[in-house]
């Protein structure tokens, strides 16, 4: 049997209609997933963003600390420098206590040979010292008793405390008994003591 042309157009545009349909479903089935990729993507970058960001709130913190860390180190730095400043200015005040008291060991040693030498040419008269020393005797002793080195005494003639106390200081020093009392070894003693560091003194002027 012959087809007739209208079964001919009627199979042409069923096959028109279905070929429709299909690129119908096609397109729709490509728009579909380049919003399902356009979704993945943006929540990708968005991820991506978002560990950008923890990433530079991380740096920014590390950094700030590090920073704070450095200023720690500078003021230790400068601490440290003051320090050293301080240190030099103790070691050279040492050393010049150093030499003051080995000058001082210096003249007291000299003091320690001195037990009962003679009376001296021009030394102050002895007279009453035994049993108790007159008043010039004590004002001579506390002037060689301060210029030795043993507190600053008021030439007063007068044997208070405190003039004990430095005569006790004097007798132990140079070996002799130590009683506190002005008697004749003791002031003896004290005159010649006192020439003689007055005569160191004025040749290291």
């Amino acid at each position: 049997m012959t087809r007739t042309p209208e079964r001919r157009g009627s199979s042409i545009s069923r096959l028109t209609i279905s070929g429709l349909a299909v690129a119908a479903i096609t397109g729709w089935g490509a728009y579909a997933y380049s919003v399902l990729s356009s979704t993945q993507l943006e929540q990708q970058v968005s991820g991506q963003t978002a560990a950008l960001r923890e990433y530079q709130a991380q740096f920014l913190s590390e950094r700030r600390k590090a920073e704070n860390e450095a200023g720690e180190i500078r003021k230790l730095q400068e601490q440290l420098a003051l320090a050293k400043g301080e240190i030099e200015q103790l070691t050279v005040k040492h050393t010049e206590t150093e030499a003051s008291l080995s000058a001082a060991r210096e003249q007291l040693a000299s003091l320690q040979d001195i037990h009962a030498p003679p009376a001296l040419d021009g030394a102050v008269a002895l007279r009453g010292v035994t049993p108790l020393p007159t008043k010039q005797d004590v004002i001579a002793a506390q002037k060689a008793l301060t210029d030795l080195g043993f507190g600053k005494l008021e030439a007063d003639g007068v044997v208070g405390a405190t003039t004990r106390q430095a005569i006790e200081e004097y007798q132990r020093l140079v070996g002799l008994t130590v009683t506190g009392q002005l008697h004749a070894q003791t002031l003896q003693s004290l005159m010649r003591s006192a020439k003689v560091v007055a005569a160191q003194n004025e040749r290291t002027e």
